[in-house]
C-alpha cells in the first residue's frame, strides 16, 4: 500500500511541477498505463526542463513506469574446427631389388 501511495504522490508532484515550470499538462492516467505515451512525454519534458528537481522526477518516473530494456546478449559464433584431411599414401611401387639375387655379385 505504501508503494502505491508513494507512486501517486510522485506523479501528483510531477504533474504540478510540469504545470508550474513548463506550463504544460500531463495525463496521469495515460502516463501510468501507456508505456509509449510515458516514454514520449517524459523525453519531451526532459528536453524542456531547466529545473534539477524536475529532471530528477523524470528519471524516477522513468524507472518506475517504464520497464528496463532487456540486455542484449551477443553470442559469439562457435569456432569452426576443421579436421585435418588425411591424404591416402600410395603404397610404394614394387621395384625389383637385385641385392640378393643372381646378379648381386
Amino acid at each position: 500500500m505504501d508503494e502505491k501511495l508513494e507512486r501517486a504522490q510522485l506523479m501528483a508532484r510531477f504533474k504540478l511541477m510540469v504545470k508550474r515550470t513548463l506550463s504544460q499538462t500531463v495525463d496521469l492516467e495515460r502516463l501510468g498505463r501507456e508505456p509509449a505515451y510515458a516514454r514520449e512525454r517524459l523525453a519531451e519534458i526532459e528536453e524542456a526542463a531547466l529545473d534539477e528537481e524536475l529532471l530528477i522526477m523524470v528519471l524516477r518516473l522513468r524507472d518506475l513506469l517504464l520497464p528496463a530494456p532487456e540486455p542484449v546478449v551477443v553470442v559469439a559464433p562457435a569456432p569452426v574446427v576443421i579436421a585435418p584431411v588425411e591424404i591416402p599414401r600410395e603404397s610404394p611401387k614394387e621395384t625389383r631389388n637385385y641385392m640378393m639375387g643372381a646378379r648381386s655379385w
